[in-house]
């Protein structure tokens, strides 16, 4: 992959974490805006999607020239440590709070990352989505192991169906079901489908494309709203933004990407891992408010992130390339992109 392709994908990754920070700020800060966000489009979650889309991307990409062991450890150090820390953080700063509504076991859980797996609450809350993205990288290395990690695209088609099904089951008993959890599923799947077009011509994307365009806001009107929170244009809405914000991006993958969007990828995962934390500190303290607060806590959520990055990330997924090359190596490609 050619330097300005590994750029393009960290200046999604960058804007997207932007846009889940912005979305927490301006949703607290404007009560005009949060009222808007609820009933059009999420920015967290236009942001959710360009980030699946970027995994579904890289992590086949990455299993084709790795071992699954290489693969294992190398997504183990990438992950965890960073994510050790920033729920450390966050359960620290809200202690009286976090314990209740998980316990010990649902905090195990969430130690594991996989309380998302078995609809244990996160306790921090954008660590909803990882549980999903060890699923696919699941999904992914099982295709690898049998020989079937092309193939393995084609499960969009069943995380589709599921997703609709699941909708259906909200329609018939009135209950709220995890039906993000497929649709993610199958976005991570159009991300592979993607890859496969540059690598080899595929067309597969297309009908993915077409499909999801159709079934997702389909789906979003004939489930039931979990609540009040997520109402069928909103859902619909996001999921198609999320979607046209990658592809645009995708067609200009070419061109030149500023530096300042290529080093907000770069530490994307810290930002939106801590930017809970950095922002809950910063309303505890009354630093300001309106466009005052939100300039200082977007400053403060990247400059902790620079040094999550610097001093825990970086270190950690070198030792994961020493720990598989037995020497330091250049930074692969999945390192730089993935989620």
């Amino acid at each position: 992959m050619t330097t300005k392709r590994i750029d393009f994908l960290e200046g999604v990754r960058g804007i997207a974490a932007l846009m889940v920070v912005l979305q927490h700020l301006l949703a607290d800060e404007f009560p005009g805006f949060r009222s808007w966000t609820h009933q059009h489009v999420d920015l967290g979650r236009v942001g959710v999607v360009a980030f699946f889309l970027v995994s579904g991307y890289v992590i086949p990409l990455s299993l084709a020239g790795q071992s699954l062991r290489t693969f294992a450890l190398r997504r183990f150090f990438r992950l965890f440590p960073v994510y050790w820390v920033a729920l450390a953080a966050y359960v620290t700063l809200e202690l009286a709070t976090v314990r209740h509504p998980v316990g010990g076991p649902g905090m195990v859980l969430n130690v594991l990352m996989v309380q998302g797996m078995v609809g244990v609450v996160s306790v921090l809350p954008p660590a909803w989505t990882l549980s999903i993205e060890l699923i696919f990288y699941l999904q992914s290395a099982a295709a690898k192991a049998g020989h079937r990690l092309d193939a393995a695209v084609h499960a969009g088609w069943v995380w589709l169906a599921l997703y609709l099904l699941l909708d259906l089951g909200e329609r018939v008993t009135g209950r709220d079901l995890p039906t993000t959890l497929p649709m993610l599923l199958f976005v991570a799947a159009l991300g592979h489908a993607l890859h496969l077009r540059d690598r080899s011509g595929s067309r597969v994307w297309l009908a993915l494309l077409g499909a999801g365009i159709l079934v997702v806001p389909a789906g979003a009107y004939l489930g039931v709203d979990g609540g009040g929170e997520w109402p069928p244009l909103t859902y619909s809405l996001s999921f198609l933004v999320g979607l046209a914000f990658f592809l645009t991006c995708y067609a200009l993958r070419r061109r030149t990407v500023a530096r300042p969007l290529v080093f907000l990828g770069a530490i994307s995962y810290a930002v939106y891992l801590f930017h809970p934390t950095v922002i809950e500190l910063l309303g505890r303290v009354a630093f300001g408010s309106g466009p005052v607060f939100i300039a200082v806590a977007l400053l403060a959520t990247v400059l902790v992130a620079w040094v999550t990055h610097r001093w825990l990330e970086q270190p950690s997924i070198n030792l994961g390339r020493r720990l598989t090359t037995g020497r330091p190596a250049p930074e692969p490609v999945s390192d730089r992109t993935a989620s």
